[in-house]
């Protein structure tokens, strides 16, 4: 499990530097351990913000869960690092887990995706405080 969080794992990211595009193969989530990134969807030529996440925050696991393609685009809004999660280390701390544990967070997961989706076909998602990965 300690390799899972060797310093090879860490990022550097510039400001406005681009991480993750939506619909691209999941190869990774990322936890922040500095900075703060921007996501957001593409509508046409403008860009919807959906979050700004700051330290401490996780994006793209969802995707790397499931195996799915990421959900949104995600940018550096200040110089950031980010620890990598690959799906291995993902399973290898899933396999630790509870079935019943793993079974509620595989649900809730789906449930998460689903409620997504329809907030971003919402009108009302402006004002709502999500993030949607």
């Amino acid at each position: 499990m300690k390799d899972n969080y060797s310093i090879e794992n860490i990022k550097s990211f510039k400001t406005g530097d681009h991480i993750l595009d939506k619909g691209a193969p999941a190869t990774e989530a990322y936890m922040i351990l500095s900075g703060k990134v921007r996501v957001y969807i593409k509508e046409g030529s403008r860009k919807v913000e959906l979050a700004i996440l700051e330290h401490g925050a996780i994006f793209g696991e969802t995707s790397i869960f499931d195996g799915e393609s990421y959900g949104a685009c995600v940018e550096a809004v200040e110089d950031c690092k980010l620890l990598a999660i690959t799906p291995k280390a993902m399973n290898d701390m899933l396999d630790n887990t509870d079935p019943f544990i793993r079974g509620l967070l595989e649900m809730l997961i789906e449930r998460l995706k689903d409620t997504n989706a329809a907030l971003v076909k919402s009108e009302t998602r402006e004002y709502m405080d999500i993030a949607l990965i």
